[in-house]
């Protein structure tokens, strides 16, 4: 039988000339993320599409844009390249997808195909909404967990508290946590309250961050197969993470994703934006005494608020290719929220391990203690312009891109000028080759054809599949082709530096082989928006 999702997709081709396919993806993006495909789609090859997730204020609801979008090399095409149609879907003001669409035409949508556009989309959306209403009411029953299928355990190097201005915790004795939950019932279908109100009366008892985050691991462990768990709480005056809990499963390649940074701090996505929470796919290397190989991992992330204000983030990591069913994010967001107030109180008054004798595998606190108030950090050296940027390029290399360099305006000959590089050898080969932190790398801001001029000029994300198109008319083809050699790679990504409504600079991820996803632009962007933000502080604060 025809979902009504892909029968109001044929509704949408027979009534829009020129359109060969369309196609909805889920949102948020969880499990599942294709909810009906018609005709041909090339943009499924493209996961910055598949597991893309839009903000309210990205794209108006039900109502559809075309964009000149890229045809994945996956993809098969014969003839011109097709627009990319694409609407944000919204029922009953909630965004539950993206409306994805092959137009092969470059003339202008007319009215009337705008109005069938328009009525289409609130037809999809409303199918999309009742499909996914019905599958939660009829997902299948959750069998209990086979008994060699151990919960998740502490990790011993992982599970500590984490000092101010550090992104790591010290190591501590091995150690399996004591259970704080009692054992939930989950043969049949997963009571959704029964978990709640365990949930609540686990962390009623609780007095800390680290006993609070026991409840919500035991929790971890019923609703869904995590394979890492992490919470991270927010300094109350400083934009880092203050304390960190963190557990893994049993198993080696559970360990090895728990010594894996994941972005969680104030910074990330799941605490700039408000959502209840943000799915995503990354990859990360598997390294053993044989052999190494890549896995992919799904990561949820919700952030925990109180009052208006996200003070921390909760992370769920998962090996399952499947990822998260909408079920799991649920009640998964649901345990969260009945947490956040616990952690709130915990986080304000300074109880960050329990008080008392100390237990095997526990490390004291060296910010905070649970009876004394936190003393104020002694006065540090005044940042500088320059301390902002270099801090820039670690936050680009701790988010794994390792080749990144900084250009700044220079007023006085209208041109782009090399200021910094991050570290790594093919940050040093591409400033040995370009000559980047001696100055000699300048490109004219009014070049037409260059990528980072036009980023600066038109203050927006520009991308360039060749080093040729960022580094023309400096030097010429045949030499960006060289220098290509030597990195390994010729794609970048350009972010503009805008301090206080003018152009200072420019900030270059790359050269590198594979093109980056949506999720990392997006992450590299909230980097440049907080540096901007400190720079127009310092720039106000010294005029």
């Amino acid at each position: 039988m025809t979902s009504p999702v892909e029968a109001t997709l044929r509704i949408l081709m027979n009534g829009v000339p020129f359109l060969m396919g369309a196609a909805v993806v889920r949102q948020p993006p969880g499990t599942d993320g294709i909810v009906a495909s018609v005709g041909r789609m090339p943009w499924l090859h493209d996961r910055r599409l598949t597991t893309l997730q839009l903000p309210d204020d990205t794209l108006p609801s039900n109502r559809a844009v075309a964009l000149d979008w890229p045809v994945p090399f996956q993809a098969e095409w014969v003839g011109a390249p097709p627009r990319l149609l694409i609407s944000r879907l919204v029922f009953q003001g909630r965004t539950v997808g993206v409306l994805l669409g092959t137009l092969v035409t470059r003339e202008p949508i007319s009215q009337q195909t705008r109005e069938a556009l328009d009525l289409s989309g609130e037809l999809i959306a409303s199918a999309v909404a009742g499909e996914s209403a019905y599958s939660i009411a009829a997902s299948p029953s959750r069998q209990e967990a086979p008994m060699e299928q151990a919960p998740l355990e502490a990790d011993p190097v992982a599970e500590a508290p984490v000092a101010v201005g550090s992104s790591a915790a010290p190591p501590s004795a091995p150690t399996r946590s004591s259970e704080i939950l009692p054992p939930i019932p989950t043969r049949g279908v997963v009571a959704s309250e029964l978990v709640v109100d365990e949930v609540r009366k686990g962390l009623a008892d609780a007095t800390d961050a680290r006993s609070l985050g026991r409840v919500l691991r035991d929790a971890m462990s019923v609703i869904t197969d995590a394979s890492a768990f992490s919470i991270a709480l927010f300094h109350l005056t400083r934009p880092e993470v203050v304390y960190r809990y963190k557990v893994v499963g049993p198993d080696r390649d559970s360990a090895e994703l728990g010594r894996q940074h994941v972005d969680d701090g104030p910074a990330c996505y799941a605490a700039r934006h408000d959502r209840r929470w943000h799915v995503f796919a990354r990859e990360v290397a598997i390294r053993t005494d044989i052999d190494a190989r890549v896995r992919e991992v799904i990561v949820l992330q919700l952030p925990l608020s109180a009052g208006g204000e996200v003070f921390g983030v909760v992370t769920v990591q998962t090996f399952r290719p499947e990822g998260f069913t909408d079920q799991e994010l649920r009640l998964v967001a649901t345990v969260v929220e009945a947490s956040s107030s616990h952690f709130a109180q915990a986080r304000s008054s300074g109880r960050l391990q329990p008080s008392g004798p100390a237990v095997a595998g526990d490390v004291a606190p060296t910010v905070m203690t649970p009876q004394a108030v936190p003393q104020p950090p002694p006065a540090a050296a005044a940042r500088t312009a320059a301390d902002v940027l270099a801090e820039l390029l670690r936050r680009c290399a701790g988010a794994g891109f390792t080749t990144v360099f900084l250009m700044g305006v220079d007023p006085g000959a209208s041109s782009l000028r090399g200021e910094l590089v991050s570290d790594g050898e093919s940050a040093r080969e591409l400033d040995y080759a370009l000559g980047i932190t001696s100055g000699k790398f300048m490109v004219p801001l009014d070049d037409r054809y260059n990528a980072m001029a036009r980023s600066v000029r038109e203050a927006r994300i520009v991308p360039a599949p060749t080093l040729y198109e960022i580094t023309r008319p400096a030097i010429d083809f045949e030499k960006a082709q060289s220098v290509e050699r030597l990195v390994k790679g010729g794609r970048s990504v350009t972010l503009p530096l805008i301090v206080n409504g003018e152009a200072a600079g420019a900030l270059v991820i790359g050269p590198m082989r594979d093109e980056p996803s949506f999720f990392a632009i997006e992450t590299v962007r909230g980097y440049v928006d907080d540096a901007t933000k400190e720079l127009a502080g310092l720039w106000q604060a010294a005029k």
